[in-house]
C-alpha cells in the first residue's frame, strides 16, 4: 500500500499539462512500434541501398541545422509556446499519408525535408512544456512513471507489427509496410484533437532577450560554461549513434538474418525491461547520485553494442535489446540532471545552437556509416563499441556541478 499511497499523492500534485503529455506519451509508445523497427527495410524495399537511407538522413540533418537557431530564437521569444507547438503537430500529419503511399524512394527526400521543418517547430517547445510540467524534486519520479507506463502500454506493439507486417505478405512485400502508416495517421489526428482541447499554456518567465543573434546565443556559454562539455558530448553522439542508427533493422535482416519476429520480439524485450527496471533505477539515482547512475549507462551501452556483433544467431540479438534497455534504463539519471541544468528561460536558444551544431557534424554521419557499411557492417558497432567503452563516461564526468559554476561567478 506505501507505493500506492505514494503513487496517488505524486499524481494529485502533479499539473494538468505532466498528466497530458503523459497520456500523449502512451499514445506515441503504444502505436509508434508499428512502423518504428521497419523503417529502413521499407526504404530498402522501395529501391534505397545503405548509402542511400544514410543520405536521406544526411538531408534531415541538414535542415535541422539550417533551421536550429532560429527555431531556438522563436521558441524563447513566443509568448504562445501551446500553438508554436501545435502547429508543428499539425503539419507533420501528412507525412505519414506519404509513407504509406510512396512508390519509390526517392519521395522520401522530401519528406525527410518535411520532416526537419516540423521538427524544428515543435521540440523545443515540447521540450519546454515538458520540463515546465512537473517540479525538480518530482523529476525522477516523473521520469520513472513515464516511462513504466509507457512501456507498459507498448510492451505488444512490436509482435503486433510483426504479426500484422506478416499478415500483409512479410518483410520481402512493400505493401506490407503501408497499413501501419495509415494506422498512425489517424492515431495522430486523434491525439492532436486531445493535445488542442487539453494543453494548458505553459508559465515560462522571460528575460529580455538581446538584440543580436549571436550575443543571444553566446550568453547561454558565458552564465553556464558547462554547456560546452555537453555540446561536445551531445556532437559526439550525433555521430555514433547517426552512422549506426538508420541501419539498425537492416543490420539485424541482412547480416543476422532475423525474421519479422525476432525484430518485433527485440522491441517487447526493450519495454519489458524498462517497465521492470525504470523505478528500481529512478531510486538508485537518488540514492547514488543521478550522475555516478549515468556513467555506468555507458559502459551497459558499450556491452549492448558488443553483444550485436558478436551474436551467433538471430536470437542473440534478444541481447542487444536487453542490454540497450537496461542503459536506457540506467540513464533516466542524466535525463534529470541535463533539464534541470538548463534554465527554461534559455532552453530555446540552447536547442537552437546545440542543434544546429550537433547537425552540422552529423550531416556526414549517415553517408558515412553508409560507405562503412559496405566495406563491413560489423565496424559500425565496433567504432560504437569505442565510444561508449572509453569517451562517453570522461565526458560525462567533465561537466561541472551547476554550484560551482554560481560560485566561480560570483
Amino acid at each position: 500500500m506505501g507505493y500506492l499511497d505514494n503513487f496517488k499523492s505524486f499524481w494529485k500534485r502533479q499539473s494538468r499539462n505532466f498528466k497530458v503529455l503523459l497520456v500523449r506519451d502512451i499514445i506515441n509508445h503504444l502505436f509508434g512500434p508499428l512502423t518504428g523497427s521497419y523503417g529502413s527495410i521499407y526504404m530498402r524495399r522501395l529501391g534505397a541501398g545503405a548509402v542511400e537511407i544514410g543520405l536521406l538522413n544526411s538531408i534531415n540533418a541538414f535542415v535541422r541545422m539550417a533551421l536550429s537557431m532560429p527555431s531556438g530564437l522563436l521558441t524563447d521569444r513566443v509568448k504562445r509556446l501551446k500553438r508554436l507547438y501545435l502547429v508543428g503537430r499539425i503539419i507533420e500529419l501528412p507525412i505519414l499519408l506519404v509513407y504509406a503511399t510512396a512508390q519509390s524512394w526517392h519521395v522520401f527526400l522530401a519528406t525527410h525535408v518535411w520532416g526537419g521543418i516540423t521538427e524544428r517547430v515543435e521540440t523545443p517547445a515540447m521540450s519546454i512544456m515538458s520540463i515546465e510540467s512537473i517540479k525538480n524534486e518530482d523529476r525522477v519520479a516523473g521520469l520513472a512513471i513515464n516511462r513504466t507506463l509507457t512501456s507498459a502500454v507498448s510492451i505488444f506493439s512490436p509482435m503486433l507489427a510483426a504479426y500484422l507486417i506478416t499478415y500483409f505478405g512479410g518483410l520481402e512485400n512493400v505493401d506490407s509496410f503501408r497499413p501501419m502508416y495509415v494506422i498512425q495517421f489517424f492515431v495522430g489526428v486523434s491525439t492532436f484533437v486531445l493535445l488542442a482541447t487539453q494543453l494548458e499554456e505553459p508559465r515560462v518567465k522571460r528575460t529580455a532577450a538581446e538584440s543580436g543573434v549571436i550575443d543571444s546565443t553566446l550568453n547561454v556559454f558565458k552564465m553556464l560554461p558547462g554547456l560546452k562539455v555537453i555540446l561536445l558530448m551531445n556532437c559526439l553522439n550525433g555521430i555514433f549513434i547517426g552512422m549506426r542508427s538508420p541501419l539498425i533493422q537492416l543490420y539485424s535482416y541482412e547480416v543476422k538474418k532475423a525474421n519479422a519476429y525476432i525484430i518485433g520480439l527485440q522491441g517487447t524485450i526493450s519495454t519489458a525491461v524498462n517497465l521492470t527496471l525504470t523505478f528500481p533505477m529512478a531510486r538508485l539515482a537518488n540514492r547514488v547520485g543521478r550522475r555516478r547512475l549515468a556513467y555506468l549507462s555507458q559502459l551497459v551501452y558499450a556491452v549492448c553494442v558488443l553483444s550485436a556483433v558478436l551474436a551467433p544467431s538471430p536470437e542473440y540479438l534478444l541481447l542487444y535489446s536487453f542490454f540497450s534497455a537496461f542503459g536506457g534504463a540506467m540513464h533516466i539519471g542524466w535525463d534529470a540532471f541535463l533539464q534541470e541544468y538548463i534554465p527554461l528561460d534559455m532552453r530555446g536558444r540552447w536547442f537552437g545552437v546545440s542543434s544546429m551544431i550537433n547537425a552540422v557534424i552529423s550531416i556526414p554521419a549517415p553517408i558515412l556509416g553508409g560507405l562503412i557499411w559496405n566495406i563491413n557492417p560489423d565496424y559500425l558497432w565496433w567504432i560504437s563499441f569505442v565510444y561508449y567503452g572509453f569517451m562517453a563516461v570522461p565526458l560525462m564526468m567533465a561537466v561541472p556541478e551547476k554550484k560551482e559554476e554560481t560560485q566561480d561567478e560570483n
